[in-house]
This record gives structure tokens, sequence and C-alpha cells, in this order.
């Protein structure tokens, strides 16, 4: 039977790494501005822009993803509910490859 091999020297794991780490200290004059991301995905305006850049580029799908990514980061089910659509509907609208223009409007309109 063949004896195991054992390293002599511990190799280093992410707990040793994260227990080591030391936070980093901002100066006192540091110019920082809390950022939500979530404030820039429900912005109108900049959704337009990607969606109309998106369909200069001829990327369909890219306005999907560009309206899902919208959606998700609204209230879900508030916008299932005045949709008046299932929510197998409204999932496989957005899962889907090609839904129709009738099914996105009335998802962005009742999400609106």
């Amino acid at each position: 039977m063949l004896k195991k091999k054992i390293l002599k020297t511990q190799k280093a794991s992410t707990l040793n790494i994260l227990n080591n780490h030391k936070p980093k200290k901002l100066k006192l004059n540091a110019d920082v501005k809390p950022y939500n991301p979530t404030k820039a995905l429900l912005d109108e305006n900049r959704i337009g822009k990607a969606i109309w850049e998106c369909l200069k580029n001829g990327d369909t799908e890219g306005v999907i993803e560009v309206i899902s990514i919208h959606l998700e980061a609204m209230n879900k089910t508030q916008c299932i509910q005045n949709a008046k659509i299932p929510k197998t509907t409204f999932y496989h609208t957005l899962r889907s490859k090609n839904p129709t223009l009738k099914t996105l409007a009335k998802l962005i309109h009742a999400c609106a």
C-alpha cells in the first residue's frame, strides 16, 4: 500500500487570507459619495437610452435584457398584479428570446 504524501508547508487558504486582511483607511478629506445601483436601474431616461442603443445596434436580445433588468429592480409581485397576467407568463416573457411587443408593452405599462 502506498503512503500518502503530506506537504511540509501549509498552503494558504481563503480563511487565512481573510483573517490577515486589514481594511483600508480613507483620508479625512476623501470625496466619497454613496452609490445606489438600484436607483440607476429605475431611472427611465437611462433605461430608454439603453434600449435605443440596443435597437440602433440591432441587438433585440439586449432590449429584452435591459427591460428584464429594469423589472428585476422593481417590485415584481406588484407589477404582476397590476398587469393582470399570470406569473408564468411574466417569467416566461423575461426568459423567452422573442416575446411579443404587446406583452412587453403590457408589462412596462403595468410597472410604470
